[in-house]
């Protein structure tokens, strides 16, 4: 309703429809209706009071016949909706389009998507989490908003770790089928090694064996020289990474398009370094070539004193790359909050090498969670994603089994504890807004009253309960359905709630928070609780209110379920 009314408004007045838009508003009383446009910004152009600009707007509007009437009340003009026209549209629209309801066309445009990546030869810990829900959502609804997406792993696939790694095989045996438990042990011994030969405290056991830092520094530059069994042992501990996260992410339902690390951009610096030589921006400081960009971005350094490429150079080459292979509208970074001075640096060198990728760069950064730990933490207080997921199970199914009396007989308890347990992990990074830091709480987090994913994957079951009964008791709305039984003030939130859908996946969108889309969802399952045990369908003698009720029902559950895939939470049908 909100368009259609943007679109009726726009044909009369001298505003673009984006700047009508922002100032058509809710009353906060219901008796001045259901929007209201300040006609305080054509008073000028017009030449006439805001209050005489409205009543012109009266005497000229054709209101579509979703809108009762239009009044004008001082400055203001006020749009009241026929409710139930209104709700026979939006109502017919949403059972027509299912779970493809908010469904974009063809934008022909693409989106890149910078997100997750982990560090190779290393577990994945559970501070890479957030990026990876933040993106993997912004991933989901960029593409149900009609973008081609290309979601890129950029891992961490390039560093002294395999030196250390490579020495503690050296030292103590390359495992067979290892994993990479196997690999963080041989990393971690060697590191310990290195740091008792450095500081002579070498314990009798290991007396006598190389120096760690001379092999881990000879294995990384045959690594770089391109030396075949250098490589060969970096390819193994990247095979054994990669399937070690590819588990976590198939845990999480998460797919990447690409896994493109750091090594990727390798053989493409040279070309990249060359380029920006010839842009003529770098000036030598230190021994160091860089770019300075003055206050307060200072001095970028780009290529070290003996010639490396560091690290932002590697970003400009995926930058490069990004562009031209994938012809991007935006590439977007989801990366923590401290690297923003690194992410507008590389913005203003691509802007002094009159890169066009400079102005499609968007970093989104995140802040902390605090209060993340399960009864496996590490004394050093480590978290590892797995431990968090198998903790999540755990406490969901003890959850479940408590808050959940009527329980399906023959339903999969394990499988139901493994989709709520990622359902309140999920929906509590993602129902703040990025940048705010939170303290995660388990006992919040699997609360089925609450302000969480439980409690949202428990009002679509119901939803689907209430569906397959009436399907059982032969109540139907394929027919034909009254809405005028659906006019009243519970019902109409909800229906007015509903036909946000597409507005809060834009807007989503446009600001970059699922918090947006999380929090839409849980006011409509707060809408729903309110209105469950009041409205029923089964056991209603008004066969008409029943099948009404059921038509908005079963709109209300196509909304739910779409929110819920979207933001990458698992739906339950059942619970």
């Amino acid at each position: 309703m909100h368009r259609t009314i943007i679109d009726t408004l726009s044909a009369l007045i001298p505003l673009d429809p984006e700047v009508i838009a922002p100032l058509l508003v809710r009353p906060k009383d219901i008796k001045q209706g259901d929007f209201a446009l300040p006609c305080f910004v054509l008073a000028k152009t017009w030449k006439l009071s805001p209050a005489e600009c409205a009543k012109k707007l009266v005497a000229e509007l054709k209101p579509p016949p979703s809108i009762s009437r239009v009044e004008s009340v001082g400055p203001y003009l006020n749009f009241f909706i026929d409710r139930s026209t209104y709700a026979k549209d939006v109502l017919t629209k949403i059972l027509t389009a299912k779970l493809n309801i908010g469904k974009g066309q063809d934008k022909n445009e693409t989106i890149v998507l910078d997100y997750s990546a982990p560090n190779i030869a290393k577990p994945f810990h559970v501070g890479h989490l957030r990026t990876t829900l933040i993106g993997n959502a912004l991933h989901r609804i960029y593409r149900h908003l009609g973008y081609t997406t290309v979601a890129i792993n950029h891992l961490g696939d390039w560093g002294t770790q395999f030196g250390f790694v490579y020495a503690g095989c050296n030292l103590w045996g390359r495992p067979q089928n290892a994993t990479v438990d196997e690999l963080v042990t041989l990393y971690q011994r060697a590191n310990k090694l290195r740091k008792a030969q450095d500081q002579n405290e070498v314990p009798a056991e290991d007396t006598g064996k190389p120096n760690v830092n001379e092999i881990a520094r000879d294995y990384f530059r045959r690594l770089e020289a391109g030396e075949p069994q250098a490589r060969e042992f970096w390819q193994w501990c990247l095979d054994i990474s990669l399937d070690y996260f590819k588990t976590m992410y198939d845990r999480m339902g998460i797919n990447f398009d690409y896994y493109q690390g750091e090594s990727f951009y390798e053989d493409k610096l040279a070309g990249v370094q060359e380029l920006v030589r010839k842009s003529g921006i770098l000036e030598e400081s230190r021994g160091a070539l860089g770019v300075d960009l003055g206050k307060p971005l200072g001095f970028a350094r780009m290529i070290s004193e003996d010639g490396r490429s560091l690290y932002i150079m590697r970003d400009i080459a995926a930058a490069e790359y990004r562009f031209h292979t994938f012809k991007p509208c935006k590439i977007l970074y989801v990366v923590g909050a401290p690297q923003t001075l690194h992410f507008q640096q590389l913005v203003a060198i691509l802007a002094k090498m009159n890169h066009p990728a400079a102005e499609l760069i968007v970093h989104i950064p995140f802040g902390t969670v605090l209060g993340v730990s399960t009864r496996n933490a590490t004394e050093k207080g480590q978290l590892l994603l797995k431990d968090l997921l198998d903790d999540a199970h755990a406490r969901a199914l003890k959850a479940y089994h408590h808050e959940v009396s009527k329980r399906p007989q023959d339903l999969d308890d394990q499988a139901v504890a493994e989709a709520v347990g990622l359902g309140a992990i999920l929906f509590s990074y993602l129902s703040r807004s990025n940048i705010k830091d939170f303290k995660f709480d388990w006992d919040e987090a699997l609360n089925f009253q609450g302000d969480t994913g439980p409690y949202l994957q428990y009002a679509l079951a119901r939803l689907h309960s209430i569906a397959a009964k009436a399907a059982e008791q032969h109540i139907c709305y394929e027919s034909g359905f009254d809405t005028n039984w659906l006019t009243e003030e519970e019902y109409w939130d909800i229906i007015s709630q509903i036909s946000r859908f597409q507005e809060v996946l834009e807007k989503t969108a446009a600001e970059y928070e699922p918090y947006l889309l999380a929090n839409y969802l849980l006011d409509l399952a707060r809408a729903f609780s309110g209105l469950y045990k009041k409205a029923r369908v089964m056991g209603e003698d008004n066969a008409a209110a029943a099948v009404a009720r059921l038509a908005l029902f079963d709109a209300l559950k196509y909304v739910l379920h779409t929110g819920l895939e979207l933001l990458g939470i698992p739906p339950l049908e059942r619970m």
